[in-house]
């Protein structure tokens, strides 16, 4: 009886030292461009205010000289792991979405791109 107690009084610390972690973390813009979106942009026609009535506030903007740069991103990670006395293990997943769109001197598209990660990619 007292070996079992003994024992128990020995392992119970070693138990409670071991923990679950969960990650969850999202940051930038809201990802309100589909590609659709994205195709229903021209280059030489859509206007800097035309994107930002359709998209919001990008997460940055960019001055390049004679050309501005509105650049919209989004991070979103999760994972779990492991924490245990002398073994730890993490599995994060990271994934970006973004979309870049150019203007020239008078506020016109330039040039543009976007990319969503797949939703079967998640």
């Amino acid at each position: 009886m007292l070996f079992s107690r003994l024992r128990l009084s020995l392992l119970l610390p070693l138990i409670l030292l071991t923990a679950c972690a969960q990650y969850d973390s999202e940051r930038g813009v809201e990802v309100s461009w589909s590609q659709e979106t994205l195709n229903s942009f021209q280059e030489g026609v859509t206007t800097r205010g035309q994107v930002m009535a359709a998209l919001g506030p990008p997460s940055q903007l960019v001055s390049l000289g004679d050309e501005t740069v509105l650049y919209y991103l989004n991070e979103s990670s999760e994972g779990q792991g492991l924490i245990l006395l002398v073994y730890n293990r993490f599995d994060l997943t990271a994934r970006y979405d973004r979309a870049v769109f150019i203007f020239d001197e008078d506020d016109v598209l330039a040039d543009y791109s976007g990319w969503i990660v797949p939703a079967d990619e998640d």
